[in-house]
């Protein structure tokens, strides 16, 4: 806890229109740093709606209510300003909210989370526990799954909204000073930059490996592999284009099902788990036609087959690879978590047991999570354990 620290009582102010956004904008673009958070809605839409902004500088806190807001303009230009940072904590959410009403991402940014994890303090630490953890002070919960769309909002949410960025400018000039002392400043960046890549996806709309998801995908025939391609594929852009749960569009069991049989006719898919009346009328004749372009497919342009479960000689691999993962996080201070977890070990361990004796894996074949600084942290011990 950092006992030296007295925050002053807590004052902010709300803004609701052009003009206002556009003097703050004016401001904050003198800023080395802007904290921010959002508070959204995602009950019953795929994209998030945002009901509330919470700004702070090294000075004041500034809450933008998005309702009143019409040109966006001042504020995008200073997402994108390279010059700011943009504080946030676990922004995983919150860059998808930027994402959809800004059609942009906020850059570059500082995750405090994360760097809590690089500093020790604890592997996917909530802002409430990092806030208790540095000043001894308990924030509410109480307000949130409030509805932040309704007006107005309470002077409840609104105190609720200002204190989850009342810590953060200050816990960043903390950070980012322990992480130049540790010499892992660098570390940090990679870890933010390649967050920010992880949207790539959503930006350019291409959503052709989200097959991959589905685990059970080695069962699969190549024709049924490449019909569960297509309509993982179709349900992205549906949910998309009808701003809906992908669940709402079509469950997950239900897409497999109909891949793993083929499904080629209305009779048939009408059997299928989670299919109505209003399913086929509306969508029957798309997915259908999808199944059709699989089946007409040559076997040379359906997708790889995927990994089948793991061998006892590989389990055994893993088991080695994760224990010195969580021995080289032990030493460097950090979760394992965050160094090599099991999702990014896997593709390594797959690419390694096709290797021939001798042989050393290329670089394209190195997990994009492995680079950088865990290239000489982890994953070149890694490269050097004894194959099964």
């Amino acid at each position: 806890m950092d006992s030296s620290v007295v925050m002053p009582p807590l004052a902010y102010i709300v803004i609701d229109d052009d003009v206002a956004l556009v003097n703050a904008c004016a401001i904050w673009q003198h800023s080395p740093a802007l904290a921010m958070d959002t508070e959204f809605m995602r009950v019953s839409t795929f994209y998030p709606e945002v009901g509330l902004l919470q700004i702070a500088d090294a000075t004041a806190i500034t809450l933008i209510d998005p309702l009143g807001i019409t040109d966006w303009s001042p504020f995008k230009a200073l997402m994108l300003d390279t010059r700011i940072t943009k504080i946030l904590h676990s922004c995983s959410e919150d860059m998808l909210v930027f994402l959809t009403f800004l059609q942009a991402l906020p850059a570059p940014i500082f995750d405090t989370q994360i760097a809590s994890a690089l500093l020790n303090e604890g592997n996917s630490l909530s802002y409430q526990n990092l806030v208790k953890q540095r000043y001894g002070v308990e924030l509410p919960k109480t307000e949130t799954r409030s509805d932040w769309l309704q007006r107005p909002l309470t002077r409840e949410q609104l105190d609720y909204a200002a204190l989850d960025v009342a810590y953060l400018y200050e816990i960043w000039q903390k950070q980012v000073a322990a992480l130049q002392t540790l010499g892992r400043a660098h570390w940090m960046q990679e870890e933010c930059e390649r967050l920010l890549e992880n949207y790539a996806t959503e930006a350019s709309g291409d959503f052709s490996h989200y097959y991959l998801n589905f685990k059970s995908g080695w069962q699969l025939r190549p024709h049924s592999l490449l019909a569960l391609q297509k309509l993982c594929n179709w349900r992205e852009q549906r949910a998309r284009k009808r701003n809906k749960p992908r669940n709402w569009i079509l469950k997950d069991a239900a897409l497999f099902a109909i891949a793993n049989s083929m499904i080629n006719n209305k009779a048939q898919l009408a059997t299928a788990e989670d299919v109505n009346d209003n399913f086929l009328r509306h969508e029957g004749d798309a997915v259908l036609a999808l199944v059709q372009e699989a089946a007409a497919a040559t076997e040379a342009q359906c997708p790889p087959r995927q990994e089948q479960p793991l061998t006892n000689g590989q389990k055994q691999q893993l088991r080695r690879m994760q224990e010195l993962v969580e021995s080289r996080a032990q030493a460097l201070g950090i979760p394992p978590e965050l160094l090599g977890r099991k999702r990014v070990l896997m593709p390594l361990l797959y690419a390694l047991s096709k290797l021939p004796a001798g042989a050393t894996l290329a670089d394209s074949e190195v997990p994009s999570e492995l680079t950088g600084w865990r290239r000489s942290e982890i994953l070149e011990p890694l490269l050097q354990l004894p194959r099964s």
